[in-house]
């Protein structure tokens, strides 16, 4: 128990390393490559309400494909804090109606929303593996976000291609995504979406 512990903690800090050594450039234009990808993804094409995530520390930035969905009539959502256990979607209407939180993350204002309006979630990780679970921060407020889903929502892990890896090695309290999305592949882990 205690070794997978250390495992994670050492892949976590090593990811975190390896984002930041990125230029901002590169974070850019591989972020651009992985928008073009998800435009295309036939699950998102359909879905009129999608969940993303606003960027921080060299993340995939989803702002152009968030901004270019809502241009299309969709919904968007990202994700709010609201304590130190829970997590919420709020609407998104415009990054000039957004807030720091308390990661330093904008998060939206407005009143949360019903989870089960949501058809598609991209999924921020620092690393996700073969089978669609991912590791990310530590807090556990995606897997408790996704764990409390009252309907099947397709989930999209976004990441860059070094942060694949064969085993995050998970526990029970984690969520594996559907699909994942790199600006080099897709990797297909439940096709039921399609």
């Amino acid at each position: 128990m205690e070794d997978r512990w250390l495992v994670r903690q050492s892949l976590r800090k090593q990811m975190l390393e390896a984002r930041s050594a990125m230029a901002a450039s590169e974070a850019g234009e591989l972020s651009r490559r992985i928008g073009h990808r998800l435009e295309e993804l036939e699950p998102l094409r359909r879905a009129k309400n999608i969940m993303g995530f606003a960027s921080v520390k060299n993340e995939v930035d989803l702002r152009p494909i968030l901004e270019q969905q809502r241009g299309q009539g969709k919904r968007i959502f990202l994700p709010r804090v609201e304590s130190a256990a829970e997590m919420v979607a709020v609407e998104f209407r415009g990054w000039e109606q957004t807030a720091g939180g308390p990661f330093g993350i904008r998060e939206p204002l407005g009143p949360a929303v019903p989870a089960a309006e949501i058809d598609a979630i991209l999924v921020p990780g620092l690393v996700f593996d073969a089978r669609g679970y991912r590791l990310g921060y530590g807090k556990g407020y995606y897997d408790r976000f996704l764990a409390g889903m009252e309907k099947r929502v397709f989930l999209c892990g976004v990441c860059y291609e070094f942060q694949l890896i064969d085993n995050s090695f998970p526990d029970s309290l984690d969520v594996p995504v559907h699909w994942i999305v790199t600006e080099k592949s897709e990797l297909a882990i439940n096709w039921e979406f399609f």
